[in-house]
């Protein structure tokens, strides 16, 4: 019998959160409810979760810092965080922290849905990828893809998310231009608006500094391309 994917909900709007509930469940997932982000670290250290998705706005902390910590305790803790006042700024900050999606409440839960279903579906895919190198002379970068591995001067290097999936889309497509809104339908979910032109510059500028790569040039009012051998 196939398991249910585990989701902690972490919101102290408890009208959103049990109408979110109620549609997550009505998905097929099994679902936490939880209003304090304090409780919440305690639940997460108690039982596993496939998932942690939380407001950002809360008494006790904010989402941003509550990640912070479940990261600190599972570096893979998938994430997404919800706020009913998206500000740039705050999403800069949620990048910085490795969270995996930042979205807006007034999207329908569908959208919402969506967007976890494609989080949790896109590591079953991984997992089930024999996998292959990429490499890259100039920069002393290895990317071994089975594992999801990075590896610079031979020494393993931890990235985010976006930041491996960029570095694949680049190595496989070297040499080729690539605009900001092809990165952005390729590596972010379909369904909805495209991500700010700003936070894809903001991964590609934290790479560069992360793994001390020369070989992202910019494309001048296009997007990247990955120039080196």
């Amino acid at each position: 019998m196939k398991m249910k994917k585990r989701i902690l909900l972490v919101e102290d709007n408890e009208y959103y959160a049990k109408n979110l509930q109620k549609e997550l469940e009505d998905k097929g997932f099994e679902v936490t409810y939880i209003a304090s982000p304090v409780d919440a670290v305690a639940q997460y250290v108690k039982e596993p979760y496939d998932i942690v998705v939380s407001d950002y706005r809360m008494k006790e902390m904010d989402g941003i810092k509550m990640f912070s910590i479940l990261k600190g305790i599972n570096p893979a803790v998938k994430s997404i965080i919800l706020t009913a006042f998206p500000e740039e700024d705050i999403e800069i900050q949620a990048l910085e922290v490795n969270v995996d999606q930042y979205l807006s409440k007034d999207k329908s839960f569908h959208v919402t849905i969506k967007y976890i279903e494609d989080l949790l579906n896109k590591e079953i895919i991984q997992k089930g990828d024999s996998g292959y190198k990429l490499i890259s002379k100039e920069d002393n970068l290895i990317i071994d893809t089975g594992k999801r591995q990075v590896y610079k001067n031979d020494v393993p290097v931890e990235v985010t998310k976006k930041e491996y999936e960029l570095l694949v889309l680049f190595l496989e497509n070297r040499g080729i231009a690539l605009s900001r809104e092809m990165i952005a339908d390729k590596l972010w979910t379909k369904e909805i608006e495209k991500v700010e032109l700003r936070v894809i510059d903001g991964h590609i500028k934290r790479l560069r500094a992360k793994l001390g790569i020369y070989s992202i040039s910019s494309v001048r009012g296009y997007g990247y391309k990955w120039k080196g051998l």
